[in-house]
């Protein structure tokens, strides 16, 4: 059984002290509050080139991007709090750009989030809102509704996403070694036949596969024998 899962939920079953122990040590990093929005057309993006993109990052500078983050591991809000920057990092898709059908005919939606604090019960419509119009005068005037969930409502309707971190887990120097656990196969629990192919084993969080691959690998070789074909880098 392959768990697309945080290790905490491993611990529900009989497990080692030891790993117990390891896992509890396991520290998840900050969360995220989202916000849905369905618009009355495209985004009016200042520069036109960002309405054929499907995931947009905003956040100005790398300047500004970085002392919000550094905010936000704080436990500190941009944009909210005084000792805050003012402007935040947010994450926004598109996905009519590429799939027509996600919205009615002239219409589109926006999928956003912005890094919060964990366990973080803001609401972030208002600052999810400012931050596109700052770089889409007229974004404002185009919603016709929004949905908004907290970092604490991210949880509550996925366990998986404690505090509302959607990285399964901190990325430190520490927890790149120590991803759940320090261990050659850190995909493998102490459960026989249970392994984890989340972002909370190596090689962490990314839109890329390789956790999944590597926990299926070292799966198909214990459980029955077969041996897979390393992977290699192209070029």
């Amino acid at each position: 059984m392959l768990l697309d899962t945080g290790p905490g939920l491993v611990l529900t079953a009989d497990v080692p002290a030891r790993y117990r122990r390891a896992i509890g040590r396991y520290r998840y990093g900050s969360g995220i509050a989202k916000v849905d929005f369905a618009l009355d057309g495209p985004v009016p993006w200042s520069n036109p080139a960002v309405g054929l993109a499907p995931t947009v990052h905003l956040g100005g500078t790398r300047t500004e991007i970085a002392a919000a983050e550094r905010a936000v591991a704080a436990g500190r809000q941009p944009g909210v709090d005084d000792a805050a920057p003012r402007h935040p990092y947010v994450l926004a898709t598109q996905p009519a750009v590429i799939d027509p059908s996600r919205a009615p005919a002239g219409k589109h939606v926006l999928w956003a989030y912005t890094h919060v604090p964990p366990g973080s019960t803001f609401d972030a419509t208002e600052l999810i809102t400012a931050e596109v119009e700052r770089f889409a005068p007229g974004f404002r005037d185009l919603v016709l509704a929004s949905a908004s969930h907290s970092a604490v409502e991210l949880e509550r309707g996925n366990a998986n996403l404690v505090g509302g971190d959607y990285a399964a887990g901190a990325m430190t120097l520490a927890q790149l070694v120590k991803r759940p656990v320090v261990s050659t196969t850190p995909w493998r629990t102490p459960v026989a036949g249970v392994y984890l192919c989340s972002a909370s084993t190596p090689p962490g969080p990314a839109v890329q596969g390789m956790n999944g691959w590597y926990a299926a690998r070292l799966a198909l070789r214990e459980r029955f024998g077969i041996r897979l074909p390393e992977l290699h880098a192209a070029g």
